[in-house]
C-alpha cells in the first residue's frame, strides 16, 4: 500500500507540480470543445476555440508567474 500511495503522490507532483492551472486548464478546455462538438458546433470553429483556450491558460499562467516573481 505504501508504494502505491509514493506512485500517487509522484504522479501528482509530475503532472501537476506547481502549476494546476496548466493542468487543469486543458482539461476543462477540452470538456467544454466536447461538449460544443456534441451540441453540433462546426469542427473548425472548435479547433479555433481548442486553440485559443489552450493559448489562453499558457498566457494565465504566465501572468500569474510574473506576478508572484514580484
Amino acid at each position: 500500500m505504501d508504494l502505491l500511495r509514493r506512485f500517487g503522490r509522484f504522479l501528482y507532483d509530475f503532472l501537476v507540480g506547481d502549476a494546476w492551472e496548466l493542468f487543469l486548464g486543458p482539461i476543462i478546455v477540452l470538456v467544454i470543445a466536447w461538449g460544443l462538438l456534441r451540441a453540433g458546433m462546426p469542427d473548425a470553429i472548435v479547433g479555433l476555440f481548442l486553440f485559443v483556450g489552450v493559448l489562453g491558460t499558457a498566457g494565465l499562467n504566465l501572468v500569474l508567474a510574473l506576478r508572484d516573481a514580484r
